[in-house]
């Protein structure tokens, strides 16, 4: 079984602050970490980035925080990223930001080819 984890809101606010930015609004980030409880990784990170990158809810680097996030939540989970793979996920918080795709099946998808296809 899948080890229970995903980041608090304050751990994500950390991460952002790593990046210059500050909280808008945190009521996307909660809804993202409770629709993850319980799914497995790939979900939850799906989740907490359509939150992050759709809905921008920090006042900068909400691409580099939902990436810092998602490297995060793998090491945590026991899977560390190579270097190749966490190019690839920034490679695809980019395109997920710019074509503002909200469907979670398909941030999904694209988040876990990067991690598995890499």
């Amino acid at each position: 079984m899948e080890m229970e984890y995903i980041l608090t809101k304050e751990q994500i606010r950390r991460i952002n602050r790593r990046y210059g930015g500050s909280l808008r609004s945190d009521a996307e980030i909660e809804t993202a970490l409770e629709m993850g409880r319980g799914k497995g990784i790939y979900r939850k990170i799906s989740c907490l980035w359509r939150a992050v990158l759709v809905g921008h809810p920090f006042t900068d680097g909400n691409k580099r925080t939902a990436v810092g996030s998602a490297i995060v939540m793998m090491e945590a989970a026991g899977k560390p990223l190579r270097r190749r793979q966490r190019n690839a996920l920034s490679i695809v918080a980019e395109r997920i930001a710019e074509r503002n795709i909200r469907d979670i099946r398909k941030i999904e998808r694209r988040i876990r080819y990067a991690m598995e296809g890499n």
